[in-house]
């Protein structure tokens, strides 16, 4: 290892410790409750220290989603092998349960930060380091699942007159909105509907794929 190939590691080692330090602050605190300070405090750095790796608050709040879009799109990306819907809404389901702080973020950076790829311009797309890459991985996540649903529509699974990308912005909107639903009434789910999240979300998957079929 050179020298110049030494410091970029260690400096990389420190940024990781720094997003590693700050995941937990953004995870209870949010977004905008969220402030550098804390986070230098929670890495041991100082707030000059901090600002050496990462431009602003906003630069490690994408570093930290990155974490979860990757988790994400890699859980959709094998449920798509199988070539059936029920399979990915089911693994959005797992992924939303076993991160559901990770998906509370996505979910901010989707409503505020995200350019979708449908009307923008290149001088629209996003050109920081982590606000490129949480883009390119929400881009690979949307055409993974348009060319699913291209290819079931291909196959006769799914019949509509919408196309794959407008199906696919109807389902993600709605699956979105039924996790939200469910993590933030999980709490005594069973005993006020009289049914549990995972029964909702099966009933959900069982309407939505009998309805395009």
């Amino acid at each position: 290892m050179t020298g110049e190939e030494r410091r970029a590691w260690e400096k990389q080692q420190r940024e990781n410790r720094i997003v590693d330090m700050a995941e937990p602050v953004f995870f209870k605190n949010g977004y905008d409750a969220t402030t550098i300070i804390e986070i230098a405090r929670a890495s041991g750095y100082n707030k000059r220290s901090i600002y050496l790796y990462f431009k602003d608050k906003e630069e490690i709040f994408l570093a930290v989603v990155l974490r979860g879009l990757t988790l994400l799109y890699n859980s959709l990306e094998a449920a798509s092998k199988t070539n059936d819907l029920r399979v990915m809404g089911q693994a959005f389901f797992d992924f939303s349960l076993a991160h559901s702080d990770y998906l509370k973020l996505i979910m901010v950076y989707e409503a505020n930060t995200c350019v979708y790829q449908s009307g923008s311009s290149a001088g629209d797309r996003p050109s920081g380091p982590y606000k490129k890459r949480c883009q390119e991985k929400t881009d690979a996540m949307s055409a993974l699942m348009t060319r699913c649903l291209a290819g079931a529509i291909a196959g006769g699974q799914i019949k509509t007159e919408l196309t794959p990308e407008q199906l696919m912005l109807i389902l993600w909107g709605q699956v979105f909105g039924v996790m939200q639903i469910i993590l933030m009434r999980r709490q005594g789910f069973e005993e006020t509907y009289g049914m549990s999240y995972e029964q909702l979300f099966s009933t959900f998957l069982d309407m939505t794929t009998k309805t395009l079929s």
